[in-house]
């Protein structure tokens, strides 16, 4: 719409202003920019308003034409108002809608955000499944500013399962999130303040050396994760010795566990006095050193742990030689409790000693080898891993497993190890051995699909004491699983015959069966073609052994769009449970 007449007519009237309504009668080009206006007074009501206005402001009977004057003035300068725009000459681009750190602002609609708002606010049971299950459905939801602001300050809440999960999903987040964690910071604060620095230290590693030693000076708590925090810095050396001679208890403890991991002579010197003193008390705190001189360390105590129990001398009586079991189990107790501080080490030495630790820790093994193939696949650990499959077969089955994942293509992982679901005999028939996979799902069930990363990831258990809040074991999540996995897995996983077998009853479970769990964490939503043979798995499964909400979300994340049966089954397995 050409709205210069409009224009025209303003300027007019401010003449008009100017020079006195008294001679408004007179002026012409007045008279003649109201003409102009007639065409638009038929377009649109205000402009028929303004048209009949200035008729009356001109007729030679007006009454009151300097307020009437002024009220036409202000009627255009509101519609030319509305009218005003801005350009310029270029390509378009989104507006980017950022938050002052940690995150954006996104348009997201208020059912979804107001139930994920109010579990952050509200103080009641039930919160952590409501936030944890909105997680798994829409992660993206959770990079919102407003959410991450709330997912700091949950790092202080009382229910602490729910702090720890704030703090592991603000560490997916990178370094986009340590200003946010560092704003407001108070160093004499309690856990809430000492899980921020463990959420800074993890992503930002030895990047904020500075920000640690500053909160050297904070709250016991605080000051625990600082000195924890110092070992991603060599230079921290003779920080952390003087902190050794003035600290005690549980802060002297953590000092000891940051010095393990320090590569230098200095911390190796002190080390190896300390394994003279206290070799036990020495292997816990180097669990989490991926030094090679602690490496050796670790193998020279099970080297001298055999020589002690295992190379008898011949001339030893039959009464010396035999054992009872509390003896024997306080020995392979002593050999364990070595054997934990070889998590994540791979030297020459330390890697000879697996074989002769397998004979008498076999799960031990596995679960240290497991581990420190997810920390580092080295080709040390993979050979260790290939030669004790080579020895037990199907036994050793998971570690060699895991270590072609992680260092071999999806395809050849696949051709070599595929063969282990497919029906009953094909693989002895091949290879002449035992065909048990269980070492297989021992994998999967640690295996998950990222819908937020795109990529699949693994997670394990690995034995540890440097965390502040759960001095046993910590979880090592998120390892990215770089080939990916082979498609063709899924055929195989789906029509697997034993996934029924009494071995995946799991009344904990969200789907009561551990074989369903495993399969919903390998779901790739970004996969057309599975959405069929999913659906068609948990349907079949809803219908036979009673659905579950789980089940039904599943369904729902397929696209499935047939329930029919779903009650009737739920309705038996209820009854058949009642019995």
């Amino acid at each position: 719409m050409n709205i210069e007449a409009v224009y025209e007519l303003r300027e007019r009237l401010e003449y008009a202003a100017v020079a006195g309504v008294n001679l408004i009668g007179e002026d012409f080009r007045l008279e003649r920019a109201a003409g102009q206006l007639k065409p638009l007074a038929g377009v649109s009501p205000v402009f028929q308003k303004i048209d009949s206005m200035t008729e009356k402001l001109l007729a030679a009977d007006c009454p009151d034409r300097a307020g009437l004057l002024l009220d036409i003035l202000s009627l255009l300068d509101a519609v030319l108002c509305t009218q005003g725009g801005l350009q310029k000459e270029g390509k378009l681009q989104e507006l980017s809608l950022s938050g002052p750190a940690g995150g954006g602002y996104q348009n997201i609609p208020y059912s979804r955000m107001a139930p994920v708002l109010e579990a952050f606010d509200s103080t009641g049971s039930g919160r952590y499944a409501v936030l944890r299950q909105a997680h798994q459905e829409d992660a993206k939801l959770f990079e919102d500013y407003r959410i991450v602001r709330r997912m700091v300050k949950a790092l202080g809440d009382s229910y602490g399962e729910l702090a720890d999960m704030m703090a592991f999903w603000l560490k997916q987040k990178g370094m986009t999130v340590v200003p946010l964690l560092k704003q407001g910071f108070q160093a004499d604060g309690k856990k809430e303040m000492a899980r921020r620095l463990q959420v800074i230290e993890a992503v930002a590693g030895s990047g904020e050396n500075e920000f640690y030693r500053a909160a050297l000076n904070g709250s016991r708590e605080v000051k625990e994760a600082a000195i924890r925090a110092l070992r991603h810095e060599n230079e921290n050396l003779p920080l952390l010795l003087d902190l050794l001679k003035s600290e005690k208890g549980k802060l002297k403890d953590t000092v000891k566990r940051a010095l393990a991991c320090m590569d230098e002579p200095e911390a190796e010197g002190f080390w190896k006095e300390a394994m003279k003193k206290n070799e036990l008390e020495g292997a816990s705190y180097l669990a989490d050193s991926r030094t090679d001189w602690a490496s050796d360390l670790i193998a020279e105590s099970l080297e001298n742990w055999f020589k002690e129990y295992e190379e008898k001398p011949k001339d030893r009586s039959l009464t010396q030689i035999s054992q009872s079991a509390e003896e024997r189990a306080a020995q392979n107790e002593r050999l364990n409790q070595l054997w934990r501080g070889a998590v994540g080490k791979h030297s020459g030495r330390l890697c000879a000693c697996y074989e002769k630790v397998n004979k008498r820790l076999p799960r031990e093994t596995r679960i240290v080898l497991y581990d420190s193939l997810m920390m580092n696949p080295h080709p040390s650990l993979c050979q260790v891993a290939e030669a004790l499959y080579e020895q037990q077969g199907a036994e050793a089955l998971g570690p060699v497993f895991l270590a072609s994942l992680l260092t071999r293509s999806k395809e050849e992982t696949f051709e070599r190890f595929g063969e282990f679901l497919k029906p009953a005999g094909t693989f002895k028939k091949l290879f002449g051995k035992t065909e048990n996979p269980a070492g297989l799902f021992e994998i999967f069930k640690k295996l998950q699909y990222s819908e937020e990363k795109k990529c699949y990831q693994i997670s394990c258990f690995a034995v540890s004491d440097t965390d502040v809040y759960n001095p046993v074991t910590h979880t090592i999540e998120g390892t990215r699983l770089e080939a990916g996995l082979d498609l063709r897995w899924y055929p195989l996983l789906l029509q697997y015959e034993g996934q029924t077998d009494k071995i995946w009853k799991l009344n904990w479970s969200e789907y009561g069966n551990g074989y369903m769990e495993m399969m919903a964490g390998l779901y790739r939503p970004d996969v057309p073609k599975l959405q069929e043979p999913y659906g068609e798995f948990f349907y079949r499964n809803a219908r036979s052994g009673g659905a579950k909400t789980a089940d039904i979300q599943m369904l729902k994340r397929c696209g499935w769009t047939r329930y029919e049966g779903i009650l009737e089954g739920t309705l038996a397995d209820i009854k058949r449970a009642g019995k």
